[in-house]
């Protein structure tokens, strides 16, 4: 497929910062999106990352030991279909990233059309629309150094030749499409979209150009063709609509908002999303519901996954996969060192009984000759949190999820060695997260 053909007649899902992680993209692309868009993550940020291979999950993950993913992939499921949008303001530092990511995407978008103040402070987003050389040096960088397709998204500028003057210079950077939201830098969702305008845009160019900004207006799946025939483009891209009712979609209809929750709550649960992700999306999709649903009042009260699931009796999937996650959980050997990645949280340590996985394990060493654990921390300077290493006879256990001190971080390698020793059950209660 030639590169523009990705971006000719295709319904995408908008990069959305908080929502655009791998469950509501994977809920999207089973609902009927063509191409799906990551969050903006900033070209800084990745470049801190480690690529891992999630054997559990089956994910490409980007980010640092311990730490929720900055980046979760499913290969099987979005490698073609997925665009990562990048922050930047420097060529060089985006071709890096670019490298870094372009084996496990589709394409690269860079974002030049974001108006959060973080971004435009940082000169990324809005900030490159008045920096068309900056603009076009990182477009043309990333053209001519990338092996997949690059495009870019931007908004439109206070005057029609401006905004024409603008799409034309990057046009010529070589990208393979262009997404175009029909506001200013300074307008937002109450003012109307600008779809003429739009349409004088698809008229300037050969590459295909990407509608966005229609949501106010896409209410069912028939009115996104509305949209593109009022804007003349060739694709559209919706957000806040595909984030308060992902199944716009369905060519076969929008569903009740409770099988949207839980559908999407599928997802959260088989790719351990984060709990802030997975709060943030449904409070989207219950919008009002959230005040007068009692499922709703019971979402905003939940502090985990696990709440989320039981105010929409979802319990036992939850359980299911957990279960069946634990007993997958994958043992390796770095360096001689068995690793588990377990954690479980300091208040745990303030146990009726007095009992700690350190007091238990050294009761089994000395109680059997073994001889005393001997633990070793390390600080990591990326994520300022310790991890710690026990050695018990030469066999070394640890964890790679960073601790706040080195306390904790000696208690959760202690945890370690008695799972990988079949000691877990010297030690009473609950203690994994």
């Amino acid at each position: 497929m030639a590169a523009d053909e990705r971006y000719r007649n295709k319904t995408i899902l908008a990069p959305m910062v908080r929502a655009g992680q791998l469950p509501l993209r994977l809920l999207s692309l089973d609902y009927g999106a063509d191409l799906v868009y990551t969050e903006e993550i900033v070209d800084m940020k990745m470049t801190q990352c480690t690529r891992t291979v999630n054997e559990k999950l089956q994910t490409i993950d980007f980010g640092f030991p311990g730490d929720d993913p900055v980046l979760r992939i499913c290969p099987s499921k979005e490698r073609d279909k997925i665009v990562f949008q990048m922050g930047t303001n420097d060529a060089d530092r985006a071709l890096q990233v670019a490298k870094f990511v372009e084996n496990d995407v589709g394409s690269i978008d860079v974002n030049m059309g974001c108006p959060k103040p973080f971004s435009i402070h940082c000169g990324m987003g809005a900030a490159l629309l008045t920096q068309l050389d900056k603009a076009t040096q990182i477009l043309t960088t990333l053209v001519q150094g990338s092996k997949i397709p690059i495009t870019c998204k931007v908004r439109l500028l206070d005057t029609l030749p401006e905004t024409l003057h603008m799409v034309k210079e990057l046009e010529k950077c070589g990208i393979s499409a262009i997404g175009v939201h029909g506001r200013t830098r300074d307008e937002r969702p109450q003012h109307p979209n600008r779809n003429e305008e739009i349409r004088e845009v698809v008229r300037a160019l050969s590459i295909p150009v990407i509608a966005n900004g229609g949501s106010s207006i896409i209410h069912t799946y028939d009115d996104i063709a509305k949209f593109r025939s009022a804007t003349g483009c060739d694709s559209v891209m919706i957000a806040r609509r595909a984030l308060s009712t992902p199944s716009i979609f369905r060519k076969e209809g929008i569903l009740p908002m409770e099988e949207e929750i839980r559908n999407f709550l599928h997802f959260a649960i088989d790719y351990e999303a984060p709990f802030t992700n997975a709060k943030y999306v449904l409070q989207r999709i219950l919008g009002g519901e959230q005040e007068f649903d009692p499922r709703g009042r019971a979402t905003v009260r939940a502090v985990n996954v696990e709440e989320l699931c039981a105010a929409w009796n979802m319990t036992e999937k939850f359980q299911e996969v957990k279960n069946s996650q634990s007993r997958a959980t994958l043992k390796r050997k770095v360096d001689d060192v068995e690793i588990i990645d377990l954690s479980f949280p300091p208040k745990r340590l303030r146990s009726k009984d007095g009992t700690s996985p350190k007091g238990v394990l050294h009761t089994h060493c000395c109680t059997t000759g073994m001889g005393k654990p001997v633990y070793h921390s390390t600080f990591r300077d990326e994520d300022k949190r310790y991890t710690a290493v026990v050695d018990i006879d030469g066999a070394k256990y640890s964890s790679r999820v960073g601790q706040p001190n080195k306390k904790m971080a000696e208690q959760v390698a202690a945890l370690v060695a008695l799972h990988s020793m079949n000691l877990r059950h010297l030690l009473s209660g609950t203690w994994e997260d």
